[in-house]
């Protein structure tokens, strides 16, 4: 008599998640898609690209401030400037002199970076500030080689009643 063949095995891999043990070469795509989320994220390290100061522009030029942002990124990342959006970080803050703009850059739908712009206007001037902040990776802190000295560290008053306890249980009938 034939083997009866159990057909719950599908409905327990689905309940474990619908890839939960790869698709067809058995390796799992989470970490994969964990890094495709993080690039799509605007969560993360930012690192400052480049600045740019125009000092004594128009209002005209303050009115195309996004679209000269655009074509500062445009030139830095060499990407077509059709393919740039920015996406409003915040409300943009007033000062008495200064309006401040910050701008998520995507390419796509991938977060590229920050761009904040800053309009100053002075008694006989208007200046342009543009920042441009790339995503990045975490700088993690520098890692002690084996031959480094560390410093001494007390033990503590555990570690200290341990070894004492331990000296008693080596000795035999009280004697050393």
């Amino acid at each position: 008599m034939p083997k009866k063949k159990d057909y719950n095995f599908v409905r327990r891999s689905a309940a474990r998640g619908a890839a939960a043990r790869g698709i067809g070469n058995k390796i799992s795509d989470v970490g994969a898609d964990a890094h495709k989320i993080a690039k799509k994220s605007n969560k993360g390290h930012y690192y400052i690209r480049f600045t740019k100061v125009y000092q004594g522009v128009s209002e005209r030029d303050v009115e195309l401030r996004n679209k000269y942002a655009k074509d500062l990124i445009a030139a830095e990342l060499a990407v077509p400037t059709e393919s740039i959006i920015l996406k409003q970080r915040s409300k943009p803050k007033q000062t008495l002199t200064s309006l401040d703009c910050v701008y998520y850059v995507k390419i796509g739908s991938i977060t590229a970076g920050k761009m904040s712009i800053r309009v100053q206007r002075l008694w006989k001037s208007i200046n342009l500030m543009f920042i441009y902040q790339e995503k990045g990776k975490a700088i993690k802190p520098v890692k002690k080689g084996v031959g480094t000295l560390q410093p001494f560290k007390k033990k503590t008053k555990s570690q200290i009643s341990d070894e004492a306890n331990k000296a008693d249980r080596k000795r035999k009938d009280g004697k050393y």
